[in-house]
């Protein structure tokens, strides 16, 4: 009787960890495709060479944000939107990721830094943190690329 048993208990341990594999792998196909999709049509239009990363970054419309260096070797960001529609940032005079958390960090209880990602919003291009302060409440604050002024905060959820 206790083989049976240490066997049920394997064999649902077992299973338990197949579905959460299952469900975090279906869970972020959809995120892989619409990047995936964005990277092949910045590079097919030839506006990067190379990419070096790419994210889906979520406002009130949905767009996949494109990281790379162009034919010249020049820092570009190009923001692909749902419809296909690209806009282009050059890098160079703008505040990079670690500019940003810095600004962050010296003006909030920041604990951890949960992720770094640059958008488009109706005041230009922003970069949206996600962090945990000091009581592990969750915040989200924006600053503006151009300059890194702050343009909205989203705290204490």
């Amino acid at each position: 009787m206790k083989e049976w048993m240490k066997f049920i208990v394997g064999f649902l341990a077992l299973l338990a960890v197949v579905i959460v594999l299952i469900i975090l792998f279906l869970g972020n196909k959809p995120f892989s495709e619409t990047e995936q999709a964005a990277i092949e049509q910045v590079e097919a239009d030839g506006v990067l060479s190379e990419v070096d990363r790419a994210y889906v970054y979520t406002s009130a419309v949905q767009s996949v944000t494109v990281l790379g260096t162009d034919e010249e070797g020049r820092l570009k960001a190009v923001f692909v939107s749902e419809d296909g529609e690209m806009e282009t940032l050059m890098l160079e005079d703008q505040v990079t990721a670690q500019q940003a958390r810095e600004i962050v960090q010296a003006d909030m209880e920041v604990k951890k830094i949960l992720h770094t990602k640059l958008g488009m919003e109706s005041a230009g291009a922003v970069w949206e943190i996600a962090f945990l302060n000091e009581s592990d409440r969750l915040n989200y604050v924006y600053l503006l690329a151009e300059d890194g002024t702050w343009w909205k905060r989203i705290l204490n959820l």
